[in-house]
């Protein structure tokens, strides 16, 4: 199918060698094209790199060789922006400036660099992929044009290999793709010849964790949502408790508790007792139980925030420590709380939410972690301030309470069955919660 669709496109070719060997008589056979004449997309470029050096997320949602490029100061900018965004620094344009260093002339002095940062209003990295495609397009015209340049005279002679001019009309990333494509068929295969259950991440809810399939996969998202004390932070911090106690590494940033309350919680699930003031006695059982929990916890991998609000910051860390030995969950508690990236160009509230869940999204699968976070419920029972919290997400999970009864609804299921429920009990006091039967 491919070769079929480039076959007027290599007959242009073709005609094109003919004319150049027809001339060539005329005028000496020039190798290398003039500046003016190499095909390129100038608009297409200016706006890429003007994204990538405000974004630098832009960089993991597809390859940016250099050789996209022509204009030699947008390759140092994607140079420095590459290096930058390696070691986890944040989009800035101070860190740009520095990292350029002693190359700063050559991409037009500090006014420059300021011209190529802001030439596009929006650091939207899907604006970008639209540019590369552009850029793409252009590069394939130049490896096309310098190819049949090469070839003059076998053309001339019809010697040339038309088998290698037609794969010019292939791109090495449309290349890759298929590539890629089939590895990841191929690594289906196996894990279903192998018969290897994915690795999972579970709520210690039986009764739920049966209905996800044992439990939360990796590059996943996950939400938990409810009204106010519906037991969110429960949820979040319960499944967080299960990973750590099963060797796991998880991450949590908690937005409205101080950390000392979220280990509190912890201790509180693992121990089965109430963590309460030592001024109210608690009971030697409990003493010892408390005691033997927070041995538990203490040697664990997990790691707690509470300082850390913005979705850049949380994404810096967890990418630190994803280099530093490797990470397993992410619990964001919770997103109405979370703050918009620097730069955010977005107006509404639900255009924030929006970008903050996709930034998560993307997190979950660039890092491959699984990550868990939790959303109100407006008065109408929906996610608040943002619908593309469900669309974003691969589980929703509402909690509803009537009376004494609670039940973990399963709203979305991206590779499962949808609309069904877990009856449970939720002990408050234990940050837990319970099969009901």
């Amino acid at each position: 199918m491919i070769y079929r669709s480039s076959i007027p496109w290599l007959r242009l070719l073709l005609d094109a060698g003919r004319s150049r060997i027809e001339r060539k008589k005329k005028m000496p056979i020039h190798n290398k094209q003039k500046a003016s004449e190499v095909p390129q997309d100038r608009a297409a470029e200016q706006g890429a790199i003007s994204i990538i050096a405000q974004n630098f997320q832009t960089l993991d949602l597809a390859k940016w060789p250099d050789d996209l490029f022509l204009q030699q100061k947008h390759k140092i900018v994607l140079e420095a922006c590459k290096s930058l965004h390696a070691e986890g620094c944040k989009s800035d344009y101070f860190a740009l400036e520095s990292r350029i260093g002693g190359k700063l002339p050559d991409v037009g002095g500090y006014d420059g660099l300021m011209a190529i940062y802001a030439h596009y209003p929006a650091a939207d990295a899907q604006l970008a992929l639209h540019f590369r495609k552009d850029l793409v397009a252009a590069r394939k015209y130049r490896r096309a044009l310098q190819k049949t340049t090469e070839m003059q005279e076998d053309i001339a002679g019809m010697t040339a290999n038309l088998t290698e001019l037609a794969e010019l009309a292939v791109d090495d990333e449309e290349m890759q793709e298929q590539t890629s494509i089939k590895a990841q068929c191929k690594e289906l295969l196996d894990q279903l010849e192998n018969n290897t259950p994915p690795e999972v991440f579970p709520t210690g809810i039986s009764g739920l964790d049966r209905l996800i399939g044992g439990g939360f996969q990796r590059g996943r998202v996950a939400v938990f949502a409810s009204e106010t004390s519906g037991g969110k932070s429960i949820a979040l911090i319960q499944t967080a408790t299960r990973a750590l106690l099963d060797g796991k590494k998880p991450m949590v940033f908690s937005l409205e508790m101080s950390a000392t309350d979220v280990i509190s919680r912890m201790v509180a699930n693992v121990s089965g007792h109430p963590v309460i003031p030592a001024s109210a006695k608690p009971s030697k059982m409990a003493v010892q139980k408390w005691g033997e929990a927070i041995g538990r916890i203490k040697d664990s991998n997990a790691i707690v925030f509470d300082q850390i609000a913005g979705v850049d910051e949380i994404e810096s860390a967890c990418r630190n420590e994803h280099r530093a030995g490797g990470l397993d969950v992410v619990v964001v508690d919770y997103l109405q709380l979370c703050q918009s990236p620097e730069g955010s160009k977005a107006e509404t509230r639900e255009q924030q939410v929006s970008e903050v869940v996709r930034r998560l999204k993307l997190l979950a699968l660039n890092l491959n972690v699984c990550v868990l976070t939790a959303s109100q419920l407006n008065d109408k029972g929906e996610l608040r301030e943002s619908r593309s919290i469900g669309h974003h997400a691969d589980y929703v999970l509402h909690i509803d309470h009537s009376d004494d009864e609670a039940t973990i609804r399963l709203m979305k299921n991206r590779n499962g069955e949808r609309n069904v429920f877990a009856s449970v009990r939720m002990l408050g006091a234990l940050s837990r919660f319970e099969d009901r039967n």
